[in-house]
C-alpha cells in the first residue's frame, strides 16, 4: 500500500524557478544555481484553506490546536526527543561545532544547540507527482488571505496576496463575484501597485451576511478568459 498523499488533489501541482548567476568563474565559465520561486503561507493562511476546503473546525480553532501542538513539539525537543511530525517533517536537536578532545564539554561560546529538519517519506512521495517549471518572472497572482468586513448597508472585502495589481496583468484583467450562477464584474476596487492589496465593497442587500460567493480574478482576451485565481468567501 502506497503511502497517502498530502491532500493530492486532481490539479497539477507546479514549482516555478529561476536561475541565479553565481558569483564567481569555475576555469572561466559561468554557472547558475535555481532558486525556487517561493510563495509563503502563513499559518492562518493555512487554517482559512482548511476552512474553505470543508473543515469541521473553525478558524480559531484550527489555530488553537496548531500553537498547542507547536507548544508540545518544542517541549519535547527540548528534553532531547526526535518529533516525527506525522511523516511529513522530522525534527530533532542537533550539535554543531567542532571538539578537540573527547573529554571537551559543549561550550555555547564555540558550539551550537540548533534543530534539523527532514522531510519524512509522505512529504518525499507527495513531491515525486510536482511538475518543475523554469521562469523568467513570476507575475502569477497569489491569494494569501480575504477580510470581511460588514459596516451597516455596506460589505468590505479585502484580499491581500502578491501580484494583485490589474494593469500588471493587462488591461483586461478584472474582479468578479459570482452568486447564484450570476458573474459580476466588480467595480470600483482600491488597489496598490505593490499588487499586495485589493479592497472593494459590496452592497449588503444584494450579498447579505452569510452568503458564500465566489471571487474570481480574470483577464478576458476576446472570447477567451483565463482565470487567474478562484476563492470562495463567505461574507
Amino acid at each position: 500500500m502506497s503511502p497517502r498523499l498530502l491532500n493530492v488533489r486532481n490539479t497539477i501541482a507546479n514549482i516555478a524557478y529561476r536561475l541565479i548567476p553565481l558569483p564567481y568563474l569555475v576555469r572561466g565559465k559561468q554557472y547558475y544555481a535555481a532558486r525556487a520561486e517561493i510563495h509563503p503561507a502563513s499559518l492562518k493562511t493555512i487554517a482559512q484553506q482548511m476552512v474553505r476546503e470543508g473543515s469541521k473546525y473553525a478558524e480559531h480553532e484550527i489555530l488553537g490546536i496548531a500553537e498547542q501542538m507547536m507548544d508540545v513539539i518544542i517541549d519535547n525537543l527540548r528534553h532531547g526527543r526526535s518529533v516525527n511530525f506525522g511523516s511529513v517533517m522530522r525534527f530533532r536537536p542537533t550539535i554543531k561545532g567542532a571538539f578537540t578532545n573527547k573529554d571537551e564539554a559543549f561550550d555555547s561560546s564555540k558550539h551550537q544547540l540548533l534543530v534539523s529538519v527532514s522531510a519524512g517519506s509522505r512529504l518525499r512521495h507527495a513531491l515525486e507527482g510536482v511538475t518543475v517549471e523554469k521562469v523568467d518572472a513570476i507575475t502569477t497572482p497569489e491569494l494569501r488571505d480575504v477580510e470581511v468586513t460588514p459596516s451597516g448597508e455596506t460589505t468590505f472585502v479585502q484580499v491581500n496576496g502578491r501580484h494583485l495589481y490589474c494593469e500588471q496583468l493587462g488591461k483586461q484583467a478584472k474582479w468578479f463575484v459570482i452568486t447564484n450562477q450570476q458573474r459580476t464584474a466588480i467595480k470600483p476596487i482600491l488597489q496598490k501597485k505593490s499588487g499586495k492589496e485589493v479592497l472593494f465593497s459590496l452592497n449588503t442587500a444584494d450579498y447579505p451576511t452569510g452568503t458564500t460567493i465566489q471571487l474570481l480574478f480574470q483577464q478576458e482576451k476576446g472570447s477567451t478568459r483565463q482565470t487567474f485565481m478562484s476563492a470562495p468567501v463567505t461574507l
